[in-house]
């Protein structure tokens, strides 16, 4: 087998000279080792040569990639910002209501850390270039701090309308009108010591007298219920025809010598609801309105509430 020759016959088709080569087994397998040996090598060449290529364009598609993603941080970080201008003229806004409201301002070091627990770490950031990784952690804490201050926000909101829906309850039983209208009555006698007409001597009068034409309408001054509704009377005694109204927080107001009642006892009645007309029924010398203002049994001075807007907790 090693003295075994392959023999090569090359010519040309155009009658040139016919030539041979004579190779024995080793030289052919040498050949194809070289050969493979120079093909491997161009394999390898071209692979190194196209990696090294995909690499490059590699680097610049990740480059305008991270420019891209730069920039988009660069709007949010912005918008960010502008949210926070925002959020923070909110806040102000809300101390205002709360100040306006009878309610302490939220105290600012509790508006900044003082809601929320602390977030969650995510590792997947830390794959990101040490540019993008800084910006991208101040964003994502900026954020979580306007979500946080957007929740207190929203509590506080609520909060506040709760105060003012209660204060509005409030103020809606606190007698504070003219029960009869200025154009339609005048006070004769006020709160205070006063002559009786009846006896001829002073005698501190608790309420106020609105002269008035008979049949002038009366209104209630706040919300209530009527606890009183009274149409019998003796001529010359007490009140006559009057109407009590519980107020329901240590008010009560009496509207006294009325012509005719127009509400029941029991009966819900809202502020401006009329309730009676004047009159000169009971100890009355002329037709007019003994309007009384009490707060826990005690008589007050009706001009306090109608005038001042006297308010007492």
């Amino acid at each position: 087998m090693r003295d075994k020759k392959i023999k090569l016959i090359y010519f040309s088709t155009h009658g040139s000279d016919v030539k041979s080569v004579n190779l024995t087994w080793k030289r052919i397998l040498s050949i194809m080792f070289s050969s493979f040996v120079v093909m491997l090598l161009l394999v390898g060449s071209s692979i190194a040569v196209f990696t090294d290529a995909y690499h490059n364009i590699r680097l610049a598609s990740l480059s305008k990639t991270n420019q891209i993603l730069n920039n988009q941080l660069q709007k949010l970080n912005t918008q960010v910002s502008r949210i926070e201008t925002e959020m923070q003229v909110l806040e102000r806004d809300a101390d205002a209501m709360r100040i306006k409201n009878g309610l302490s301002r939220i105290d600012e070091d509790f508006r900044r850390v003082g809601t929320g627990g602390a977030s969650e770490e995510n590792p997947e950031l830390n794959l990101l270039p040490a540019d993008l990784l800084g910006q991208t952690s101040q964003i994502s804490l900026a954020v979580e701090e306007l979500a946080r201050r957007m929740k207190l926000h929203v509590e506080n909101v609520s909060e506040v309308s709760v105060k003012m829906k209660e204060d509005s309850i409030r103020i809606k039983h606190i007698p504070s009108i003219r029960p009869v209208l200025e154009r339609d009555g005048h006070v004769t006698d006020k709160y205070g010591m006063r002559l009786d007409p009846f006896i001829e001597r002073s005698k501190h009068h608790n309420g106020l007298d609105i002269s008035a034409e008979q049949g002038t309408e009366v209104f209630s001054a706040a919300a209530g219920r009527v606890e009183k509704a009274e149409n019998v009377y003796t001529p010359g005694v007490g009140y006559g025809k009057h109407v009590i109204i519980n107020h329901e927080n240590g008010y009560k107001t009496l509207y006294g010598h009325l012509s005719q009642v127009r509400v029941k006892a029991g009966q819900k009645v809202d502020r401006w609801n009329l309730i009676g007309l004047v009159g000169d029924t009971g100890r009355a010398t002329g037709p007019h309105l003994h309007y009384e203002v009490n707060f826990d049994g005690k008589p007050l001075n009706p001009e306090k509430n109608i005038l001042e807007g006297q308010i007492i907790n």
